[in-house]
């Protein structure tokens, strides 16, 4: 098969730095068109009672993150879907209909969470109709 269209899903928690490493090495690679996705809670960025309401990213937020991990010159260039949606897997199931491969990061649970919850890229990687990569997070 060939890999023409990736996406990267990014969740924005700052410790993605080897899967944007990773996702930009495929890309060369393969010479294949990049995409970077984020959702964006329905609730982001609005003011809430609680004063706890999630931060909202933005494309220049994740272009920061391409140039923090050495690709300034790509960064200016890169394609960014930013999504609002209340279930994240199905909104990058939704994304990626139409891809060739979907890379996400994996950052390991607490026993107690991997016991009694499914981590956020795992209902990823049960929707996505594309091969997925996990990379691993530290």
């Amino acid at each position: 098969m060939s890999y023409k269209n990736i996406v990267l899903a990014l969740c924005g928690r700052g410790d993605e730095g080897d899967v944007i490493r990773k996702a930009m090495e495929l890309k060369n690679q393969l010479d294949a068109n990049l995409t970077v996705v984020h959702v964006n809670d329905l609730h982001a960025g609005e003011m809430s009672m609680m004063m706890d309401s999630p931060h909202e990213f933005t494309e220049e937020e994740i272009r920061e993150r391409f140039v923090a991990n050495g690709f300034e010159k790509e960064a200016k260039y890169i394609a960014i879907k930013i999504v609002k949606d209340e279930n994240i897997s199905k909104a990058i199931a939704t994304v990626t209909k139409n891809v060739d491969l979907l890379i996400l990061g994996h950052r390991k649970q607490s026993l107690f969470k991997k016991n009694f919850f499914d981590s956020v890229d795992e209902g990823i990687v049960n929707h996505a109709s594309c091969p997925v990569m996990v990379i691993p997070k530290d």
